[in-house]
């Protein structure tokens, strides 16, 4: 007599997506229909049929471990998404909450600039000290100022607008700090647009000490 194969039962996506919106820890039976070759006895007799009706009783119950692994790796991966997405959201919260008090002392800064219009002084002691606030808050997130001026030329961390002859610095010196470069950790935020010294052409010199 020939081994008569055993059924095989796939859990379809569907499936696993009805699975998975069951509530966590409900032990449900699977309500899969089965076609009419599957649950229909061999024409073998009745031990033929029992044999049949066993091999799709396992087929089944691996189909139930199946469709709940499925379904608590879909879970898994959803509610990892929604913490991700939450995460990305909120992100700079604890830098925007440290820069509120800036923003405070900016408006007390401008009511007392309106209220005492002759008071130039402490308007700018008052800007100053926001300022000096402002970077600690920088620091503390790990955002420094790059340094420029009198440093050799770095194109990683420096931009040149432009270049100037200088007889008192090396040639690709930053003689002028333009606008202020930012760096976050080790990656450039912003470079530091500056002047840079060139050489000072002799023909230049000579001809104007020879006119002078």
């Amino acid at each position: 007599m020939s081994k008569k194969p055993k059924k095989i039962v796939i859990a379809t996506e569907d499936e696993v997506a009805q699975y998975a919106d069951k509530a966590p820890g409900k032990e449900e039976t699977s309500s899969t229909p089965t076609s009419a070759s599957e649950t229909e006895p061999a024409d073998t007799g009745e031990v033929g049929g029992a044999a049949a009706g066993e091999e799709l009783s396992e087929a089944e119950q691996w189909k139930e471990k199946c469709l709940r692994a499925k379904a608590e790796l879909a879970n898994y991966q959803r509610r990892m998404a929604k913490d991700h997405a939450e995460s990305l959201r909120y992100a700079n919260a604890s830098l925007v909450r440290a820069l509120l008090p800036i923003v405070d002392d900016l408006e007390r800064v401008i009511e007392s600039g309106q209220n005492h219009q002759d008071s130039t002084r402490g308007v700018l002691d008052g800007v100053k000290l926001t300022l000096d606030n402002f970077l600690k808050v920088l620091r503390d997130a790990h955002v420094e100022r790059i340094e420029a001026e009198g440093e050799p030329f770095d194109p990683k961390v420096h931009e040149a607008m432009m270049e100037q002859p200088s007889p008192d610095h090396a040639e690709r010196t930053v003689l002028q700090e333009v606008v202020k470069g930012y760096r976050l950790y080790d990656r450039v935020l912003r470079p530091a647009k500056v002047i840079v010294s060139k050489a000072v052409d002799t023909e230049e010199t000579d001809s104007a000490d020879t006119e002078g």
